[in-house]
C-alpha cells in the first residue's frame, strides 16, 4: 500500500467516524459545524503526516493505533468525566477527611476523622481554615491567628463577651466574616466569635442553621444547601 492509498482509506475512516456521530441525532447545528470543522483540520493534519511519513507504513500503522488509542481514550474519559471525578474525590476524602466531597449539585459531605469529630476545610473570606464542625457551638468561633488569617484587624476588636471552651471561659469579640464557604455552599455576612486562648476553630450553628439539611449518616457528615 502506497503513501497515497493510505491517505484514502485514513480519510475514509475519518468521513465515516464523523458519518458514525452525526447519525447518533444528539448534535445541534453548532456541533455539526464544530464537528466538520474539527474533521478538515484532522484531514490536513493526516494528510501532512501521510505524505511527509519518511519511515516504513508499518511503523505509520503502529503509531496511528497508538494516537488513535489515545484519542478513543481521551473521549472516553471525557464522556465519564462525571463519575470519574466523583471517584477521585471518594478517595480523596479517604486521605483527608476534612476536605469536603460534593456529591450532587447542592450536598457536600465530610469524611469522619480517625478521632470520632468531622473537620473541615473551610473558606473564610478566602482563606481555608480547617475547622472543627461543633453542632454544639452557639456560633463560628476562631482564634485571633486564625481571625487575622481570614483578614480580620484583631488588634482593633473589643472583647466585652465571654465564651465557653474547652479549657474554660474566655473572653471574646463579635466579628462579622464576610464570606464563609465550605465546598459549593456558600453564605455570606456571618457571625462569629474571636476568642483569646481558642483551640480549635469551631463551624458552629449559625453556619448550619442556614442548610437545607446537615445529617450524620454512618461515617459522613452530609451538608445540603
Amino acid at each position: 500500500m502506497n503513501r497515497q492509498t493510505a491517505l484514502v482509506v485514513a480519510l475514509i475512516a475519518l468521513g465515516a467516524l464523523i458519518v458514525w456521530l452525526s447519525s447518533r441525532g444528539t448534535l445541534t447545528s453548532d456541533d455539526y459545524i464544530q464537528l466538520i470543522a474539527s474533521g478538515l483540520v484532522l484531514a490536513v493534519i493526516m494528510g501532512s503526516a501521510v505524505l511527509n511519513w519518511q519511515g516504513s507504513l508499518s511503523d505509520a500503522a503502529r503509531y496511528t493505533l497508538v494516537w488513535v488509542g489515545l484519542f478513543f481514550a481521551l473521549i472516553l474519559g471525557y464522556s465519564y468525566r462525571a463519575e470519574v471525578t466523583h471517584a477521585w474525590q471518594r478517595v480523596a476524602g479517604e486521605l483527608n477527611p476534612s476536605m469536603p466531597v460534593q456529591r450532587s449539585g447542592s450536598e457536600v459531605v465530610l469524611r469522619r476523622a480517625g478521632d470520632g469529630h468531622f473537620f473541615a476545610d473551610v473558606a473564610l473570606n478566602g482563606t481555608t481554615i480547617r475547622m472543627l464542625a461543633d453542632t454544639g457551638a452557639t456560633t463560628i468561633a476562631l482564634s485571633e491567628a486564625d481571625a487575622a488569617r481570614a483578614g480580620i484587624d484583631v488588634a482593633t476588636l473589643q472583647y466585652i463577651f465571654v465564651v465557653e471552651t474547652a479549657n474554660g471561659q474566655a473572653p471574646a469579640a463579635e466579628v462579622t466574616i464576610r464570606e464563609v464557604r465550605l465546598g459549593s455552599i456558600v453564605r455570606t455576612n456571618l457571625r462569629a466569635m474571636v476568642g483569646k486562648n481558642l483551640g480549635s476553630p469551631l463551624l458552629g450553628m449559625n453556619f448550619f442553621n442556614t442548610l437545607s439539611k446537615f445529617s450524620i449518616e454512618s461515617n459522613e457528615l452530609v451538608l445540603r444547601d
